[in-house]
């Protein structure tokens, strides 16, 4: 079993601590599974009350075209059922064919992506930066939902995902900061009072960093990710991850210069069933 949580680690950490809970649980269906040197591997299944979660994770893309069968086969099934439990599909981003495969049988990606984990300093040097550090108060609202928004326009336009998602659900973001503020989740940063930039964070992750788009390129960035490092440093989290998009590669450099190195590469997908389908 070891050697299967290590592969599901591969997708992400919080996969793997599934995996391990449904192991515990005994909700874990092993399709397939081989550690060989030209295949290592699994493909399996984690089911509670609420989901149904396939994992495919190979070191290498050598499988055969009889296991891109066994994943149409076992997944059959569960794609007829009508039940309200979520179908969902899971694979380690590299596992390309295995991916194109699974889109074909009609999951739909919901993320492709990596997690990253910060492998510098207990201290990184703050001393060069003239922002003004806050948390939040009911007045930043307005703003720091535009900031949200603007600063993931262009991800979210890459991705297809919506544009204003802040804004349009600013009561919800209002009790989302209010939240963070009570769990010292949240800081904003301002110069000269302007709105430049704002992180938040979730126990041992980085949820967000955004820099205002025209505020960048002149270090904020770089700053403001460092001031969140030291804050959760303070609070003695022993190891700090991020997730982001594939496609968001100039945050993946930003993350990777200030000693943040890939742990995990993900392919999130879900079953969302057609009206064909459904009938």
């Amino acid at each position: 079993m070891a050697d299967i949580l290590g592969l599901i680690a591969y997708i992400s950490p919080q996969a793997r601590d599934y995996v391990e809970l449904a192991v515990r649980n005994e909700k874990l269906d092993v399709i397939y599974h081989k550690a060989t040197e030209r295949e290592h591997g699994v493909f399996c299944i984690a089911e509670d009350d609420q989901s149904v979660i396939a994992y495919f994770s190979f070191i290498q893309e050598a499988y055969s075209d009889a296991l891109l069968d066994l994943i149409s086969n076992t997944m059959t099934p569960y794609l007829q059922q009508t039940g309200t439990k979520e179908l969902c599909f899971n694979l380690y981003g590299e596992n390309v064919r295995a991916i194109h495969f699974v889109r074909q049988l009609g999951f739909q990606t919901d993320m492709e992506g990596y997690h990253l984990y910060y492998d510098g300093p207990h201290e990184p040097d703050l001393s060069h930066t003239d922002l003004i550090v806050n948390t939040y108060e009911a007045s930043m609202l307005t703003p720091l939902a535009d900031l949200f928004d603007r600063a993931y326009a262009a991800l979210n336009a890459e991705n297809g995902w919506p544009l204003d998602e802040h804004r349009m659900n600013i009561s919800l973001f209002h009790e989302r900061l209010e939240d963070k503020v009570r769990n010292d989740e949240f800081r904003s940063f301002w110069k000269e009072g302007t709105l430049i930039g704002a992180y938040i964070i979730s126990g041992g992750y980085i949820q967000d960093i955004v820099v205002a788009p025209d505020q960048q390129n002149r270090g904020y960035g770089s700053a403001i990710l460092t001031h969140c490092i030291r804050h959760m440093m303070g609070k003695q989290i022993p190891k700090i991850y991020l997730r982001i998009a594939k496609t968001n590669q100039g945050a993946k450099r930003l993350y990777e210069r200030h000693q943040f190195k890939v742990v995990s590469s993900f392919a999130e997908h879900t079953w969302r069933a057609t009206k064909k389908d459904s009938v």
